[in-house]
């Protein structure tokens, strides 16, 4: 028989193909009455319109492929990376971008959506998006008597605790070897951990008390996968993300995935509010 997990796995892949297959009616009978959808309570029927009404709107011809999944025994969770296909009525030719999806069960009937699309990603409208591999190569039998044990849930919950908070103490240079392999990929490119650290610290030179607060996590011991919710706040004093400051201070999230291997950060997936960061800002979006 399989587990309550495992169903809800099945579930919200029923949900993505019936979305695909626009066949709401029988979308409608994987839900709750209501969910949860981006922190409002939505009743089922009205769920296919939060899933058609993104930046594509309605008319648009989307399909939505699984990329990576996550599976969160201890709290009935799925973090999902989707790619989403798009051809628009006034843009003929089909573009990709990523969304990142937390998702909740109960009783095996999903009662939470909340979900970041790359905003950027869909009015850059390229042509693909770089996918998570298959697999990665298995290490030989030597290799593999020499490798760490995989973790835990609560030693990936831990690991990750540890990874934010060296990044709020700004001590990335000094221990972020302790988390990351050598070379990582983030969001399809490969950098060195000299190259990646930029990424964060510039944000933080950027935005002056940037605080990494962790919402959610969810984590995956059989595939050795983190997901987080984060939370910024801070008080911009440079030009960020597309916006030059204005003197407030802002409020905005993030959604990630990670996957590691020998337990390290091997591979990052990421999606950021930017719009709303830079609403708050004063900027328009582009």
């Amino acid at each position: 028989m399989a587990s309550s997990d495992g169903r809800n796995e099945t579930v919200f892949r029923k949900i993505i193909h019936d979305h695909n297959a626009q066949r709401w009616r029988e979308l409608e009978t994987s839900l709750q009455p209501t969910v949860v959808v981006d922190g409002c309570s939505v009743p089922k029927g009205r769920f296919r319109g939060y899933l058609l009404g993104d930046h594509a709107g309605n008319e648009s011809d989307r399909e939505v492929r699984i990329d990576a999944i996550l599976v969160d025994t201890s709290t009935h969770s799925i973090a999902a990376r989707l790619i989403n296909r798009v051809t628009l009525g006034d843009y003929p030719e089909p573009f990709e971008y990523q969304e990142i999806v937390f998702t909740k069960f109960t009783d095996n009937l999903l009662s939470s959506w909340q979900t970041l699309r790359d905003e950027d990603g869909f009015r850059n409208r390229e042509p693909s998006v770089a996918s998570t591999p298959s697999s990665s190569p298995s290490p030989s039998s030597s290799d593999a008597n020499q490798l760490p044990p995989l973790k835990t849930p609560a030693e990936l919950d831990l690991f990750y605790q540890c990874y934010i908070k060296t990044i709020n103490e700004k001590t990335m240079a000094q221990e972020f070897d302790r988390f990351c392999r050598p070379k990582l990929q983030h969001n399809g490119r490969e950098l060195t951990i000299a190259e990646y650290i930029p990424l964060i610290s510039d944000s933080q030179d950027a935005i002056e008390g940037l605080h990494f607060g962790i919402q959610e996590v969810f984590t995956d011991a059989s595939t050795q996968q983190i997901g987080a919710r984060l939370e910024f706040t801070g008080t911009p004093v440079k030009e960020w993300g597309g916006a030059k400051p204005n003197g407030e201070s802002v409020l905005f999230h993030e959604h990630v995935m990670y996957q590691l291997e020998h337990g390290r950060i091997s591979r990052v997936w990421s999606t950021i509010e930017l719009d709303v960061y830079r609403s708050q800002m004063g900027t328009a979006a582009p």
